[in-house]
């Protein structure tokens, strides 16, 4: 980061030396570690010296949508709390962590409420299955095992989570009946940005008995992917391509 904030004077080209002046290192060590940045695009090259890489427009494109998001997000959030009476929230993946960031609490006089900010584990959920299932199948393991690992008292098995992450993709939501509380459910659903990658999940959470009953869970489901749709629009999102809809069997 000191390397990044030395371009931060609006200096579009530096070499090691300057750099290393600037922040108080030695110049092998900012050779070594601007030769590194380089090769993940984080710096660029330029004769003997580095600019700013292209990835950081990427990444500051998906820190934008993450802001973006929640601002668009909540309206509707809210819209559908008010349609279901359940506690609506948006997460995001962090790590091997999945992090509620917005949150809009139930109207049941009995409701599901969590913390915003809290961390919760990737191994255990709808909304978990829902933020990896669209990762390359592997990354997507390795983070959940990361989880798992983190809660030795949890069961889980990678076999049967790769095949829950084949249906969450085949079917565009993701359902979870008292998995990671015996008294709570919750429906999951996918949000996209504009470059169709899935940024957050839209998860309604109840108590299990409300979401047993299929009707009402039938609500929550159309519902939630209806407000799913808008916001992934309003984010830029190419409707044309409608996930699918298939039913786990």
């Amino acid at each position: 980061m000191a390397i990044l904030d030395a371009f931060g004077d609006g200096t579009d080209r530096l070499e090691p030396p300057q750099v290393a002046a600037r922040i108080g290192i030695s110049a092998p060590t900012a050779y070594r570690l601007m030769g590194a940045m380089a090769e993940h695009r984080l710096l660029g090259t330029e004769g003997r010296g580095f600019r700013l890489g292209s990835r950081l427009l990427q990444l500051g494109a998906r820190a934008s949508d993450g802001v973006e998001v929640r601002g668009i997000a909540l309206p509707l959030m809210k819209e559908l709390r008010d349609a279901t009476g359940e506690t609506v929230e948006l997460q995001v993946l962090v790590g091997h962590t999945r992090v509620p960031v917005e949150m809009v609490v139930g109207l049941r006089t009995v409701r599901t409420a969590g913390q915003i900010g809290v961390p919760l584990p990737t191994h255990l959920g709808a909304s978990s299955r829902v933020l990896l299932a669209w990762l390359d199948e592997s990354t997507a393991l390795a983070l959940a095992a990361r989880s798992a690992a983190d809660h030795p008292g949890t069961s889980w098995d990678p076999d049967t989570y790769r095949h829950l992450l084949r249906l969450v993709r085949a079917q565009g939501w993701e359902f979870s009946a008292r998995e990671r509380d015996p008294e709570s459910s919750a429906v999951s659903v996918p949000i996209r940005d504009r470059h169709d990658d899935v940024i957050a999940a839209l998860v309604v959470s109840g108590t299990a008995t409300r979401l047993a009953d299929q009707a009402h869970r039938s609500v929550v489901i159309e519902r939630a992917r209806t407000a799913a749709t808008v916001i992934s629009a309003e984010l830029g999102c190419d409707a044309s391509s409608p996930t699918p809809q298939e039913s786990i069997a």
